[in-house]
């Protein structure tokens, strides 16, 4: 019983003497560790904030396009006559300058369309051309 004590007692020696070498952290590297976490955390909240005003101008530009196509669309149904027209489609101010080009065949009518669009900070410009027979209701 005796040998068990000692046994015991040299085995906790050895274990006191395990924990005693090691350290925890010093404070000097807790602070280093806590500087470098600052630092990658700011570079991420940057690159956020980039990101997502990148992705509210793509959305400003989908907009613009998207009025875009809708004014074009309405434009090859109807009939088409020289001139300016102007308007607001949801939120986005535009501009259509209709103009008749020269051509060269009586049977066809070729038109310009110029279309400005501006949602206030952004503007964007296009432009396309229209062939129309001469019974397909362009007005020169």
């Amino acid at each position: 019983m005796a040998y068990r004590c000692q046994l015991a007692h040299g085995q906790r020696s050895a274990a006191h003497a395990q924990v005693k070498g090691q350290r925890g952290f010093t404070l000097l590297e807790m602070l280093a560790a806590l500087a470098v976490l600052a630092v990658c955390s700011s570079v991420l909240v940057a690159a956020f904030g980039h990101s997502a005003r990148a992705l509210q101008q793509a959305q400003r530009s989908d907009q613009l396009s998207l009025t875009a196509r809708s004014l074009m669309a309405e434009a090859n149904v109807g009939r088409l006559q020289a001139g300016v027209t102007e308007g607001r489609w949801s939120g986005v101010t535009w501009r259509l300058n209709v103009s008749a080009l020269p051509a060269g065949n009586a049977a066809l009518s070729v038109w310009r369309l110029d279309l400005a669009l501006s949602d206030g900070s952004r503007q964007a410009h296009y432009s396309t051309l229209q062939v129309r027979s001469a019974g397909s209701g362009a007005v020169p």
